[in-house]
């Protein structure tokens, strides 16, 4: 397997990792997740795989919208110099860059002009996105630079074959899930102890979904033997690959050091736990509650997947408006305003796709998992 990494500066700790970890390479340099700007991380003359921040929408919905990853992809390939090194990491535009006038120069490009804009995909407008993310997620989005590229990436990915990593800080439950009346996907469909789902490492959840709530904006995991589950529809599967449990106290949000938040569990029962984990009602009469770090995988996504997969085993992502509304503040908090200012912490930190010149061999770009929380 190819792996390519972001050759960034500044490196820093690094989160405490599973055993079982996805990736098998050395860790990556340490990457800015705080940064506002998207960048690409790593590209070929076929290929892209391209940061997206938080609050930046993947792809339009109109043709005329610029606001969005897509049209920032489309401009930095309008606006190249053919002579420049492809391989060259990690090509940006910043606000830096502007005094020489190279965003200016990306802005006024007619996108239309690079062979990038010429690709069609699922919607003419998307040019060769391959998948997207939720607007509050940040991280590695991949884009076909060619036509054939496109086709031959979409058929694997409609085979399975595009593998997609994740990294999550969650909270469990602490509120009575019987009061919770707002939010009913957020009341866990069984709420499973940490060390249970590290013990069983790979641990997958799977389910079907369904759409409710105004506008259809929320979805609802269906699993097998309820009601709602349909034979032979199509089931959506997260796979658990690494659990990190994380001493956490609230004087110390964020997590500035995380040699001052030990792990206290990391993908192996302890011997002697230091806590009891065994209920939220448990959890929520902790001084010291903790944070859960999930490293999650799929090849097959469904809209909100891993948001929705984790709430529903008892561990909402923290900063999230839609499934964490029950467990809103940080863990062991009273004061709610403080999930206000706390963005959506799930990262994409790795692809894993075939090589379109050597469809047997996999290409795999991976980021550091984060090392604290971000705004």
């Amino acid at each position: 397997m190819k792996t390519d990494t972001a050759a960034l500066p500044s490196p820093a700790l690094a989160a405490p990792r599973s055993e079982h970890s996805l990736e098998k390479a050395p860790p990556p340099a340490a990457f800015d997740y705080c940064r506002t700007e998207p960048c690409i991380v790593k590209e070929t003359a076929q290929w892209a795989v391209v940061y997206k921040p938080p609050q930046l929408p993947t792809a339009p919905l109109r043709i005329d919208e610029q606001n969005t990853l897509v049209y920032w992809f489309l401009q930095t390939q309008a606006a190249r110099n053919p002579e420049q090194d492809l391989s060259a990491q990690p090509y940006c535009y910043t606000q830096a860059d502007a005094a020489e006038g190279l965003t200016q120069r990306a802005y006024t490009a007619d996108i239309h002009t690079s062979p990038a804009a010429q690709v069609r995909g699922k919607k003419a407008i998307e040019a060769g996105l391959l998948h997207r993310l939720d607007t509050g997620t940040r991280g590695l989005v991949l884009f076909a630079k060619t036509q054939a590229c496109y086709d031959f990436l979409s058929a694997r990915q409609d085979a399975g074959e595009l593998r997609k990593t994740y990294y999550a800080f969650t909270a469990p439950y602490t509120a009575d899930p019987s009061k919770n009346t707002a939010m009913p996907v957020c009341i866990p469909q069984r709420h499973i102890p940490a060390e249970s789902i590290a013990a069983q490492l790979p641990f997958s959840i799977a389910s079907q979904f369904r759409n409710f709530g105004p506008g259809a904006k929320r979805v609802a995991p269906v699993f097998a033997g309820t009601r709602q589950y349909k034979e032979g529809n199509r089931l959506y599967t997260t796979v658990v690959e690494g659990v990190d449990i994380i001493d956490y106290r609230i004087d110390c949000y964020p997590l500035q050091d995380r040699q001052s938040c030990k792990p206290v569990f990391s993908g192996a029962v302890p011997q002697t736990p230091q806590r009891e984990y065994t209920s939220p009602t448990r959890l929520a009469e902790l001084n010291n509650p903790v944070i859960r770090g999930f490293c999650c995988s799929l090849t097959r996504g469904y809209r909100h997947q891993v948001r929705v997969h984790l709430a529903s085993v008892g561990y909402p992502i923290i900063g999230d408006p839609l499934y964490a509304e029950a467990s809103s503040a940080l863990p062991g908090s009273h004061d709610h305003s403080t999930h206000q200012s706390t963005c959506l912490q799930l990262y994409a930190i790795g692809l894993s796709f075939p090589d379109l010149e050597n469809p047997q061999q996999n290409i795999s770009v991976v980021l550091p998992p984060p090392d604290k929380m971000n705004p």
